[in-house]
């Protein structure tokens, strides 16, 4: 397939590195340090601004399957799209950041022609609204009608010190990994659960709210969100479809202004959430969840850590740099997300070129698999740090246990780290 990549930032790079073995790609860019790291990957390179019809065209677009555009301009991105849609390619992938350009996170078979349009600030704040609506949750995906979430264990939660097989998991649950420490554990029957392990459950919605319930975990009532972009809005607006009360926090008196005119039932409240004072009046100690929103990392850092160590009890937190994402979970910070993070994986989810669907944290993949063995889940042998944890089957999806039998054809969705996905994929293709 040939593939046209506008943009050679964190995304695009990304993009092409996946796809470059497989496909003929063309990357078009006009920074001179980003086409230097570019040109080490096995791709073709065009210097210029990919709206303009000429530069297109000597990336080859009238011969392109696809045209993936991604730089840092809005509009240099649609124009792009309507330009490729024009000179015949088949598919358009467009990325904005301007919600004016998009009224939800992903839109497909656009007005204008495209035939995918994202917006990762909107992808961002529905990643949030997730993880707050399913408490104590701090990494989240779908398969389906199947739920991934990833749930801290507290300190004083119930099920610290007990063995799995003495918890009495709801139906069509399951406890897929434990992640303590730097370590990825397969869980047995025996494995004992410690405070701090993070637990990559699996099952329906209705019984991993169960499973919180087990564990012990506050019901949400009270969330604080910190900033009024179109992060911070649109999570709130999210939010307010609950029952929960939500509070924002804008510096900017125009902002908090606008913010107030678009939401209903959140309260607005104009101040620095970087101030202890602020943070105290309003009583931030209340707050289940605070989620951290600005455009500044480091404000985004600093407003969690004083939110929670006045007494909040989560906090989330928007991170643009990439390299941010761990040290923010290493300081305290329980779930840091990336806006870019979610538009790659959301681009290559929709064009399913790659074998991961998903991801928990940094370590952990979530791949699809297609079975081509007729054996019990039990008889294969898989690679360390590794499970099969659903299967596809016609339109049925369903948890896989020990005495499963899997069937040709199946399709499988696997937990392993990122080094193993090739082999874990040979060995299940047989």
């Amino acid at each position: 397939m040939r593939v046209v990549i506008a943009g050679a930032g964190e995304v695009g790079y990304n993009i092409a590195k996946d796809l470059a073995d497989k496909h003929e790609i063309t990357v078009i860019e006009n920074d001179e340090k980003k086409i230097s790291e570019i040109e080490k990957l096995n791709v073709n390179v065009v210097k210029g601004n990919a709206a303009n019809v000429n530069v297109l065209k000597k990336a080859g677009i009238e011969k392109a399957d696809l045209l993936i555009a991604v730089t840092g301009n809005d509009e240099v991105n649609l124009l792009a799209g309507l330009a490729a849609k024009k000179l015949g390619v088949g598919m358009v992938i467009v990325r904005v950041g301007n919600p004016e350009y998009a009224d939800r996170p992903v839109k497909r078979d656009h007005p204008m022609g495209y035939d995918v349009l994202i917006c990762p600030q909107l992808v961002l704040a529905s990643e949030f609204a997730k993880l707050v609506t399913i408490p104590g949750s701090i990494e989240f995906s779908e398969f389906g009608e199947l739920e991934l979430v990833e749930i801290a264990v507290r300190e004083d939660s119930q099920i610290v010190g007990r063995k799995i097989k003495e918890i009495k998991l709801p139906r069509d649950v399951i406890i897929a990994a434990i992640h303590r420490g730097d370590r990825i554990i397969v869980p047995r029957g025996e494995t004992v659960i410690k405070a701090k392990d993070r637990l990559a459950v699996l099952g329906k919605s209705e019984s991993i709210r169960v499973l919180r319930e087990i564990m012990g975990e506050p019901v949400v009532k009270n969330v604080v969100i910190a900033g009024a972009g179109t992060v911070g809005v649109y999570t709130a607006k999210l939010l307010e479809k609950t029952k929960l009360n939500v509070k924002l926090i804008e510096k900017d008196e125009r902002r908090a202004e606008e913010a107030l005119n678009q939401l209903r039932r959140t309260k607005v409240v104009i101040g620095d959430a970087t101030n202890i004072d602020l943070l105290k009046e309003e009583e931030i100690e209340k707050a289940d969840v605070v989620i951290a929103t600005t455009e500044s990392d480091e404000k985004n850092l600093l407003i969690s850590l004083l939110s929670k160590s006045l007494g909040a009890g989560k906090a989330f937190a928007r991170v643009e740099k990439k390299d941010y994402v761990r040290l923010f979970e290493q300081v305290g910070v329980d779930a840091a997300l990336s806006p870019r993070k979610s538009t790659y994986l959301e681009v290559m989810r929709i064009l399913q070129l790659t074998k991961a669907v998903g991801e928990m944290k940094e370590d952990i993949a979530v791949i699809e698999v297609e079975c081509g063995l007729n054996k019990k889940v039990s008889q294969i042998k898989l690679p360390e740090n590794t499970i099969i944890a659903v299967v596809k089957r016609g339109g049925e999806m369903f948890v896989a246990k020990g005495d499963t039998e899997l069937k040709k054809g199946d399709v499988l969705y696997v937990l392993t780290t990122w080094d193993r996905v090739d082999e874990v994929e040979k060995r299940l293709k047989g």
